[in-house]
C-alpha cells in the first residue's frame, strides 16, 4: 500500500505556451498605466458626479443630499444660460471658421513659390503665442480710447463703436482672436495631410481641363474629409474647454455676455460652491461626450464611403 503511494505520478505542470507568456507579460507591464489612469480618470468623474448631487460649501457645513437640485438650478441660473449660449456660440463659429480658413492656409502653403519654408514658419506666430500673451495684447487692442482696431476703423471706415463694452461686440472681439490663435493650427494638420494626397491626381484633373476651384472640390477635400472630420472634433471637444482667453482678455464681461462653462465653473469653485460646480462640469462632460459620439459616427461614416 505504501509502495503504491509512493509510486503514484505526480501531476505535472504544463508550461506556458510563447504566446500566453507575452499576454501574461504585457498585462503585467499595463498594469500600472491602467491603474493610474483609472485613479486619476475614473475616481475624479465618480466623484464629482457624487458631489454633483451634494450641497456642499465648506463655509456652511454640513453636506447634504440635495438629489437633482444642483442641476434644477442649472436651468434656472441666468449667467449659466448665458454661459451656455455663449460657449456654443464661440465654439461653433470659432470651429467653422479656423476651418475654412485653414484649409485656404494650407493651400497656399502647399502651392510652390519661393520662400515657401520661412511663409510656412511665419505662418506658426500666432499659434506659438501663449493664449493669455494674446489675450491680454489684443485687450489693449480692442480698447476704446488707446486701441489700434477701433483706431484704424475710425480713420479708414468712419465706425465709432466700442468694442469691449457693448456685449455683441465683446463676443465678436473674442471669437475674431480665437480664430487668429488656432487657425495656423488647423492649417498645420491640413497641409499635413495635403502632402499624402498624390500630385498625379491633380495633373491627371489640369490634363483634363480643371481649373483650381475644380481640384480642390474634387480631389483635395474629399481626400482630406477623414482629417478634416477629426481635426473638427478634436477642436470642437478642445475649445469647449476654454478659459484663459476670454476670462484674460475680457473678465467674463461686460456683464456676464462673454463667460464660458470654464469660468462659470472657476468662478462657482472660487465661492466655495462645490455641488453646484461639480453639476456644472458633470453637465459639460455631457456636452463632450455628445460631440464626441456624433463626430465618431461622421468619421466611421466618412471611412466607410472613402
Amino acid at each position: 500500500m505504501n509502495s503504491a503511494i509512493a509510486t503514484k505520478p505526480k501531476p505535472q505542470t504544463r508550461p506556458l505556451s510563447l504566446a500566453r507568456g507575452r499576454y501574461l507579460l504585457a498585462a503585467a507591464l499595463l498594469a500600472p498605466v491602467i491603474i493610474l489612469r483609472l485613479f486619476t480618470t475614473l475616481y475624479p468623474f465618480i466623484q464629482t458626479v457624487f458631489l454633483s448631487t451634494q450641497k456642499y460649501n465648506p463655509a456652511f457645513p454640513p453636506q447634504k443630499y440635495v438629489g437633482f437640485g444642483n442641476f434644477e438650478r442649472l436651468f434656472n441660473d441666468i449667467v449659466v444660460q448665458q454661459s451656455i449660449v455663449f460657449t456654443v456660440i464661440f465654439v461653433l463659429v470659432s470651429t467653422f471658421f479656423q476651418l475654412i480658413l485653414g484649409l485656404a492656409v494650407a493651400h497656399l502653403l502647399n502651392a510652390p513659390f519661393r520662400l515657401r519654408g520661412l511663409a510656412r514658419s511665419l505662418s506658426l506666430i500666432p499659434w506659438a503665442i501663449p493664449m493669455v500673451v494674446a489675450a491680454i495684447g489684443f485687450r489693449w487692442m480692442f480698447d476704446d480710447q488707446f486701441g489700434m482696431i477701433p483706431d484704424i476703423l475710425r480713420r479708414v471706415f468712419g465706425l465709432e463703436t466700442t468694442w469691449l463694452i457693448n456685449p455683441q461686440n465683446a463676443r465678436l472681439a473674442v471669437v475674431l482672436v480665437n480664430i487668429w490663435k488656432s487657425t495656423p493650427f488647423v492649417a498645420l494638420l491640413l497641409l499635413a495631410g495635403m502632402q499624402g494626397i498624390s500630385q498625379d491626381q491633380y495633373e491627371a484633373a489640369r490634363v483634363d481641363g480643371a481649373t483650381w476651384h475644380h481640384t480642390l472640390r474634387f480631389i483635395t477635400i474629399p481626400m482630406l474629409l477623414p482629417i478634416i472630420v477629426s481635426v473638427s472634433m478634436y477642436m470642437l471637444v478642445w475649445q469647449l474647454a476654454v478659459f484663459d482667453l476670454p476670462f484674460a482678455m475680457t473678465g467674463g464681461g461686460p456683464g456676464f455676455s462673454t463667460t464660458v462653462i470654464a469660468q462659470k465653473i472657476f468662478l462657482e469653485i472660487n465661492s466655495l460652491n462645490y455641488g453646484y460646480a461639480a453639476a456644472l462640469g458633470v453637465v459639460m462632460v455631457f456636452i463632450v461626450a455628445i460631440i464626441g459620439t456624433i463626430g465618431l459616427y461622421i468619421f466611421r461614416r466618412v471611412e466607410v464611403s472613402d
